[in-house]
């Protein structure tokens, strides 16, 4: 069982992950906001995945990425960014940042639980 930690102000969203992931069986940590999210990383190194939204308060989706991936622990971390309201452009933009993949919202369950299988495949096997 793997531990996921999910970034999400909206709480329907942060339902609607949960849903999405239960068949899983993942252990979900979740908070709402980036500068959260940094605590729970440092504090927690069992975190294999961070599911993160674009648009949250305090530190927003594309700075979490950002301080993830200037950290040399935390780098280690898959990150899956979530959003609506990105382009192609800004998606590009936060896959050369270091997110691993990209997930559209209003989110697919399906594809949710595919994309967290792919970014746990790539920790456990060591490749970002």
């Amino acid at each position: 069982m793997a531990r996921i930690l999910i970034a999400e102000d909206d709480p329907m969203v942060r339902r609607s992950i949960a849903k999405g992931l239960a068949e899983l069986q993942h252990d979900l940590l979740f908070v709402s906001d980036g500068i959260h999210a940094i605590d729970v990383l440092r504090c927690n190194d069992g975190i294999d995945l961070l599911i993160t939204d674009i648009s949250m308060p305090l530190l927003d989706g594309r700075q979490l990425v950002s301080t993830v991936m200037h950290d040399k622990v935390l780098r280690q971390v898959p990150v899956l960014i979530m959003s609506g309201v990105v382009s192609v452009g800004e998606i590009a933009d936060l896959i050369d940042l270091g997110a691993t993949k990209f997930l559209a919202k209003p989110l697919n369950f399906e594809a949710l639980r595919e994309d967290v299988s792919q970014c746990l495949g790539l920790r456990l096997s060591g490749a970002r």
